[in-house]
């Protein structure tokens, strides 16, 4: 597995996040200062990302994401996900990228050469079929799409509190195969872990690993 470590889209979410962040103050004893950080991020990442309370979220980008790894079950009531998994998947499936790879740089995406998009196979098919919150065209999320969404949460704790339950054991899919393998064998995931948090890496087209549905 190859890591690329995405340093201009976290400045970038740095930024965005100080600007939301500017109009606070913390006045914090040393040792309450982490944990009133990651309570002021937490407040500032609701400039950032607005809970539709219908088991979606807007980002100011304007993307609408799911709130719940694809598997899970949104529970409108404690507006929370849940599902019938075991262990630390909270119900969520995972999914080929591509289950046959047969060679070609198209597997499973267009051929577009500068960043070749999802066009079928079982992450694919999982979003683009998806009826949820009114809409039908969900869809996987772009490798940048992903990325800054990533990014702009800093941590794992930010992160549970705007997508709770989501795994970590496996990557999260991007639609965006790896543009630099010509056999058309690898895809760009995410990593939400707390010690990989929002690292990008470049995973099997066949292997297994979680996915968020995204809409514009």
């Amino acid at each position: 597995m190859n890591t690329h470590e995405p340093h201009s889209k976290r400045a970038l979410a740095m930024v965005l996040l100080a600007g939301a962040l500017a109009f606070s103050t913390a006045a914090c004893s040393s040792e309450n200062d982490d944990e009133s950080l990651e309570l002021l991020t937490v407040s500032a990442l609701t400039n950032v990302f607005t809970d539709n309370g219908n088991g979606t979220l807007t980002q100011n980008t304007g993307l609408v994401w799911m709130k719940c790894a694809q598997g899970q079950v949104w529970d409108s009531n404690l507006n929370t996900c849940g599902g019938t998994g075991g262990g630390t998947t909270f119900g969520a499936v995972s999914l080929n990228f591509c289950s046959v790879l047969t060679g070609n740089f198209a597997d499973c995406t267009d051929s577009n050469a500068a960043s070749p998009a999802a066009t079928s196979g079982p992450a694919f098919d999982s979003c683009n079929g998806l009826v949820f919150a009114g809409a039908s065209d969900w869809r996987l999320p772009g490798r940048s799409e992903l990325g800054t969404m990533a990014q702009s949460m800093l941590t794992r704790a930010n992160l549970l509190a705007f997508f709770p339950q989501t795994p970590d054991d496996k990557d999260f899919w991007s639609g965006n195969g790896n543009e630099n393998e010509n056999d058309g064998s690898e895809a760009y995931t995410y990593n939400f872990a707390q010690n990989t948090f929002a690292q990008e890496n470049i995973v099997q087209k066949d292997t297994v690993q979680y996915l968020r549905c995204v809409r514009q």
